[in-house]
């Protein structure tokens, strides 16, 4: 049972490391901003289409969408080039070193036993879910706030 708790703290300890990186490297309140840019013109050109504007239009406001979007991806992918190398030595030059002397070591979870890797990548993926989600959670409801209160000053 030792060994599901050293590779739980390995996990989020990862985890942690990976939202830390991608805090740093990506600016949460400018890709909020180029998601509500993106989610207006998408409305626009829908109703662009239902108007039946002329296909110039359309191409044209359809390809200002593409670049939002192929910006706003780029720069979400940026934290993968840090994070996915300590993956990688973690997975394969860490555990292999921790765990010489038996590699085919297990951990019991429910109905369930896994070996060490597969339980390392299970708990990183259920922490990692559960810590983004809340870290979102917590930026729309903030950038809610900040966004009423522009509004608020600007009346």
């Amino acid at each position: 049972m030792v060994v599901g708790i050293e590779i739980t703290v390995i996990a989020i300890v990862y985890v942690m490391f990976s939202v830390y990186v991608q805090r740093r490297l990506i600016d949460m309140k400018h890709m909020q901003e180029v998601q509500e840019t993106i989610k207006q013109k998408s409305k626009e050109l829908n109703e662009m289409s239902k108007n039946k504007a002329s296909q110039e239009v359309l191409l044209a406001k359809q390809k200002e969408i593409t670049s939002l979007l192929s910006k706003s991806m780029s720069s979400q992918l940026k934290p993968m080039f840090v994070v996915l190398p300590i993956f990688f030595v973690v997975y394969y030059l860490v555990f292999p070193a921790v765990f010489t002397t038996n590699p085919n070591i297990t951990v019991p979870i429910l109905a369930w036993t896994l070996n060490y890797k597969s339980y390392f990548i299970m708990v990183a993926f259920v922490v990692g879910l559960a810590l983004s989600m809340g870290l979102m959670l917590r930026d729309r409801i903030r950038f809610a706030k900040e966004k009423k209160q522009a509004e608020t000053i600007q009346q």
